[in-house]
């Protein structure tokens, strides 16, 4: 699950959500309860909450998961999940939706109305889940009020967080799963609604001035770098994340190299600017054909050489290797006559070149 939430959050949830609050037929927005003058400035960072569930049936199972699972949630094919929930064997079911933009600290209401639960035995999960990171700390989520048929039928003083998400708030009011300690108001999966389920709750300490989104510095992916005779190309762009102070180091691969080049260093990290990427493969055929090479370096973090990586680099007559080698693909190195083996575990990475580059002498 963590997996698959991560992808589709800071980007869909947010965009997803906040176009459709206002215009999809059947979903409301909430704001924050309040009756005093609001002087303040609009918030800077706006976050999200709706009222998702999982309940079971015979035959039938009904779920509005949402960004749980990227095949049952915003992304699904099969429903809409800010205006419909999903059941498995009648399909997609309309339903009248209150979801929250959480803009200031105060008391936020999540609904859903119009179910229809006739075939369905129990609840095995409701819950409130947010776009609020849990990287975000000092947030707290207290007061929660859970509603069935208008009903609240539970009360908790401190909010229970769903016991393995970790990457986002998600504020749990029946759980059914996992073992004992995991469980939440277990007595309640079998109060089942005619009509509607609702969450209220409060929250404070949200920080709406930072954004906790990781966002690209440096050099973008697909951009390439020319350093010491090789070409690199940005396969992950470095971040920053705002709210937590969070850098990241890029990731680059080599793809080719300077023509009139006579050596070619392939660096362990490379450093354009203020930001840092980690040279991690080479690609397939990155070296060949270089025919005016004489001597390769290659850093600790390639530990494999692929296909036809060095295929006609015929005046090469050295190959330093920084790291003992995993692999190396047969006849690599096709094309060269002698080369000398040096650096680290140079008698093993020798051994091992040699055994998958039969007309080529490694010494």
């Amino acid at each position: 699950m963590r997996k698959q939430i991560k992808g589709i959050l800071a980007a869909a949830l947010s965009a997803a959500m906040v176009v459709s609050f206002g215009s999809a037929a059947g979903v409301n927005k909430a704001s924050a309860e309040d009756t005093t003058t609001d002087t303040t400035t609009e918030a800077k960072h706006t976050y999200n909450a709706i009222l998702g569930f999982e309940s079971a049936g015979d035959p039938d199972w009904a779920y509005r998961k949402f960004v749980e699972n990227e095949d049952q949630g915003i992304k699904s094919k099969d429903y809409d999940c800010l205006t419909q929930y999903m059941a498995t064997n009648t399909g997609k079911h309309d339903a009248s939706m209150t979801n929250a933009k959480i803009d200031k600290d105060g008391t936020y209401t999540v609904t859903v109305d119009n179910l229809d639960f006739s075939k369905q035995t129990s609840i095995n999960m409701a819950y409130v889940i947010t776009d609020i990171p849990a990287a975000m700390k000092g947030v707290e989520f207290t007061n929660v009020k859970y509603s069935v048929d208008g009903e609240v039928v539970a009360t908790q003083d401190k909010a229970v967080q769903k016991y393995d998400q970790k990457d986002y708030y998600m504020l749990m009011s029946v759980c059914t799963y996992n073992n004992p300690s995991n469980k939440v108001n277990e007595a309640l999966s079998t109060k089942l609604p005619s009509k509607s389920l609702s969450i209220t709750f409060d929250v404070k300490g949200v920080d709406f001035d930072k954004s906790y989104k990781a966002e690209t510095v440096g050099l973008a992916k697909g951009k390439t770098i020319k350093k010491s005779g090789v070409t690199y190309k940005v396969t992950t762009a470095a971040t920053y994340t705002e709210g937590t102070d969070k850098k990241t180091t890029g990731k680059v691969q080599v793809t080719g190299f300077d023509k009139k080049a006579k050596t070619l260093k392939v660096a362990d990290t490379i450093k354009v600017g203020t930001e840092s990427y980690a040279v991690t493969s080479i690609k397939a055929g990155a070296f060949k054909g270089a025919s005016k090479v004489t001597a390769v370096t290659l850093g600790k973090k390639v530990k494999s050489i692929g296909k036809d990586t060095f295929v006609n680099c015929k005046k090469l007559k050295t190959l330093t290797i920084g790291v003992k080698l995993s692999s190396v693909t047969k006849n690599s190195f096709k094309g060269c006559k002698t080369v000398k083996v040096k650096g680290t575990a140079a008698a093993a990475n020798k051994k091992l070149l040699a055994k998958q580059n039969k007309t080529v002498k490694f010494k």
